[in-house]
This record gives structure tokens, C-alpha cells and sequence, in this order.
């Protein structure tokens, strides 16, 4: 049994998981178990969305344009952050939810064949190129982390504290 923690003399709750600006961040095994599966279980409620429009006869280019607006982006969200901790069998289901979506769309072709036909990259393409353009985007001299001083005034100008 673990202490119990006080700040500022106030008892902090234990709880098993924890979400922070959407992404499950902890839970009791130090994996990232609930948030794949809270991603994979939102990207398939849309993917019925998706089949729903099919079947409703909405244009192929229609059905592309729901799929990159609304259910990739789940797929991606905060990626940077899980993307690298994830498991083989986690990256596959996600990747198995991007290659329903596209057959959905494009009909029975191959996934392959399917990112060709759309100009598309696969998932974990996708995913390994956005992390590394955030990595770059961080380490380079001329990022904001770096610099502080070349804040936006606009920007600034409409926080609470204009100190920098």
C-alpha cells in the first residue's frame, strides 16, 4: 500500500487512469492499453458514419473529404506523444481502422492500391512523419521554445499576463 499524498495539506484522489487534453495519458500498468482502445472504438463509430454515406450514394470524393476531416484526425490526435509507445498489435488496429475506411470509399481494392489512388501515405507513415516534423520543429534554433522574445504581440496582447 502506497503513502497517501498531501499538497497543500489536501489528500490526492488515486485513480486508475487519467486523461489529459484527450489523451489517456496513465493507468495503473504504464501502458497505453485505454487509449488505443478509446481511439480505435471513436475512429469505428465514424467508419458506421462513413458506410452510412456510402450506402446514402455520397460521391467518392465527398466520403474522402469526411474521412480526412473527421475520422483521421482521431487517428492522429497527439500522436507525437503514444505513437513511439505503442505496441505492434495497437499500431495494426489503428492502421486496420485507416484501411477500412479507404475500402469503404474506394470499394474492394487493395490498401495499397488505395492510398495510390488518393495520394494517400499509410497510418504509420503518416504518423512517423508527423512526429519527426514535430521533433524537428522543436530542436530547431529558431523555434518559439528557443526564443521566447519572438511571441507574437498579437498573440500576446490577448493573454491575461503580457509577461514573457
Amino acid at each position: 500500500m502506497l503513502t497517501p499524498l498531501l499538497i497543500a495539506a489536501k489528500l490526492v484522489q488515486r485513480v486508475t487512469e487519467y486523461k489529459l487534453l484527450g489523451v489517456t495519458t496513465v493507468n495503473a500498468t504504464m501502458k497505453w492499453d485505454d487509449h488505443s482502445n478509446a481511439i480505435t472504438s471513436k475512429a469505428a463509430k465514424r467508419l458506421g458514419f462513413l458506410k452510412k454515406l456510402k450506402r446514402a450514394g455520397v460521391h467518392k470524393q465527398d466520403l474522402l473529404y469526411f474521412f480526412l476531416t473527421v475520422i483521421r484526425p482521431v487517428l492522429e490526435y497527439a500522436c507525437p506523444a503514444w505513437h513511439t509507445s505503442f505496441t505492434k498489435q495497437q499500431t495494426t488496429s489503428l492502421e486496420n481502422i485507416h484501411r477500412r475506411a479507404l475500402q469503404i470509399i474506394a470499394g474492394n481494392i487493395p490498401y495499397d492500391e488505395a492510398c495510390c489512388l488518393f495520394k494517400l501515405t499509410s497510418l504509420s507513415e503518416r504518423l512517423d512523419s508527423l512526429c519527426s516534423k514535430l521533433f524537428r520543429q522543436l530542436v530547431s534554433q529558431s523555434h518559439i521554445l528557443h526564443s521566447p522574445e519572438q511571441r507574437d504581440d498579437l498573440l500576446t496582447g490577448r493573454l491575461r499576463s503580457r509577461n514573457k
